[in-house]
């Protein structure tokens, strides 16, 4: 029995034959939201623009899957440890209260560590400070993914999209949602969308690989722009 994003799957079965025969990718595409959970959502070392890397813990990121989402087939990953990070981010916030940059940061650091009400603390700040702000918005919504309210997260991201129809971490993160809730043609959908916006950004690159893996083919390798 496999277990993902809170839903259940039976080995294969008529109904079900979609993710029955594409067992391994759902496992796949898993572990590849693993890797991208650290590399798309925390800009925190080198900046928070959208398709930026972190320069740690990418690496950790492997072993984890993406925050507010189970372990797959009942296992437990360990999650990396951003304790060193929230302290520095802490550290530089309380020499400046009003960066919204790094309110933002610190609120990714404590959103990957699974603190969410932490989390979700911070975007409200950051977005007092810069009302309508992407980022924290996008940020902020992921937050109520993980705490189990879709409808506010969907709604959140769709608003960001009528702003700005090409923010690609609103197309990742709805693809996200979609993901977790086994609507996989609306989840592709939104990775291509991501893809097609811009390919050579790591979140670009990301959402060709989910596609690719959706689609039965090899996903290349990511490039470093």
């Amino acid at each position: 029995m496999l277990y993902f994003a809170g839903l259940q799957t039976s080995e294969p079965s008529q109904e079900g034959s979609r993710l029955s025969k594409n067992r391994t990718l759902v496992i796949g595409i898993a572990v590849a939201l693993a890797l991208v959970a650290v590399v798309v959502a925390v800009g925190i070392a080198t900046g928070r623009s959208s398709g930026s890397a972190p320069a740690s813990p990418q690496a950790a990121a492997t072993t984890a899957l993406p925050p507010g989402h189970p372990a797959v087939n009942g296992s437990t990953a360990a999650q990396p440890d951003f304790s060193k990070m929230i302290a520095e981010l802490k550290a530089k916030l309380a020499k400046n209260p009003s960066d919204v940059d790094t309110i933002e940061s610190l609120g990714t650091a404590y959103f990957m560590s699974e603190q969410y009400d932490k989390a979700q603390q911070l975007f409200d700040q950051a977005l007092k400070l810069r009302p309508g702000d992407a980022y924290a918005t996008t940020r902020l919504a992921m937050v109520f993914h993980a705490k189990g309210d879709d409808t506010k997260a969907m709604a959140m991201v769709r608003d960001v999209l009528k702003k700005n129809a090409d923010y690609q971490e609103a197309h990742y993160d709805l693809a996200i949602i979609y993901f977790a809730q086994q609507k996989m043609d609306e989840a592709k959908a939104e990775w291509q969308k991501t893809a097609e916006i811009d390919p050579k950004t790591k979140i670009g690159q990301a959402a060709k690989n989910f596609v690719d893996l959706m689609e039965g083919r090899t996903p290349a390798p990511t490039t470093t722009p």
